[in-house]
């Protein structure tokens, strides 16, 4: 049966439209006053039905907001608020709202951005900047998003495995696959499991998850240790370099302990796909020296003893 066009459609969609403009400044009760009048010409309207949900839910957010006094929580609830939207209480709406939460990204993460450089301007707080350069990010401002990043790398020091990756990933946004793949596998070395992948948006490192998901459980507390692992045997991250004298001797250093940690057992799965990675990065930095084929020989061999199934796998 063909639904019967509301003779007030037109009108419903210049108010729906006048309450968006309302979302993005974040005025709620402006957007309410509109949206209540198209709710009367039509009230089984499931765009309106839905865009007063939404409005009713950023207007309680925005009274518990101007209770908080730091700047850095008002935008850790900002961005926590967000994603909750997002992931639990839109799936509930009648109508997708696509415009309405646009609008509503735009105006919590504008927002939540200028909080959190407040914060890092006053604290020099690294962490600040990285939540700013994710807002950036969600803004689709991405070359500040890089510039934001790098800040934040600054401050931090340039082992942050977060940092770095969050740098990757826009770089991947931006088409700039090179330094791209070259940071993220530098993130995942250092530490592939502090990595929150839920932050990941790239197409380039999103495949590359998706991917490892059919392989392996993304509940598994190793599934982030075994991303590079893949990365580099699947050609995802398959950009090198050269150690400096320092780094191989700390690579050595850092094997040795990871064999007598696996010795003691491995229950939590996480370390021989770390130890692997660290057996790849050896095998690069010889292939860069020119160490000879039976050094790369001895360190695949460590990898079949370690883990047959991934020696028998790619490298048999």
């Amino acid at each position: 049966m063909i639904p019967v066009k509301n003779e007030h459609s037109s009108e419903i969609k210049k108010l729906i439209t006048e309450s968006y403009q309302y979302f993005e400044t974040g005025e709620f009760n402006k957007s309410r006053e509109f949206l209540d009048q198209a709710h009367k010409l039509d009230f089984e309207n499931s765009e309106v039905c839905s865009a007063l949900r939404a409005c009713g839910y950023w207007d309680q957010r925005l009274q518990s907001l101007e209770k908080l006094k730091s700047d850095g929580d008002r935008g850790d609830y900002l961005r926590r608020q967000w994603h909750h939207y997002q992931c639990s209480y839109r799936t509930g709406f009648n109508h997708p709202l696509d415009e309405g939460s646009a609008r509503l990204k735009r105006w919590v993460h504008n927002n939540a951005l200028t909080y959190y450089l407040k914060h890092a301007s006053d604290f020099s707080d690294s962490e600040a900047m990285l939540q700013a350069g994710r807002c950036r990010k969600a803004l689709g401002r991405y070359e500040e998003s890089i510039t934001t990043f790098e800040e934040a790398v600054r401050m931090a020091g340039e082992e942050d495995s977060r940092l770095l990756a969050e740098l990757a990933d826009t770089y991947a946004l931006i088409g700039e696959s090179q330094p791209a793949k070259v940071l993220m596998r530098e993130a995942m070395f250092l530490d592939a499991g502090s990595i929150e992948l839920d932050e990941i948006h790239s197409p380039l490192f999103l495949r590359l998850i998706e991917r490892l998901e059919k392989e392996r459980d993304i509940g598994d507390p190793g599934f982030a240790e075994w991303l590079p692992v893949f990365g580099s045997i699947w050609g995802v991250l398959d950009i090198k370099r050269e150690l400096r004298p320092v780094e191989y001797g700390k690579l050595k250093q850092r094997i040795y302990s990871l064999k007598n940690e696996i010795a003691d057992g491995d229950k939590l799965g996480r370390l021989t796909p770390k130890l692997i990675n660290h057996y790849f990065r050896l095998i690069d930095h010889y292939q860069f020296t020119g160490a000879g084929r039976p050094a790369v020989d001895e360190v695949l061999m460590e990898i079949k003893l370690l883990s047959p199934a991934i020696y028998r796998t790619y490298f048999d």
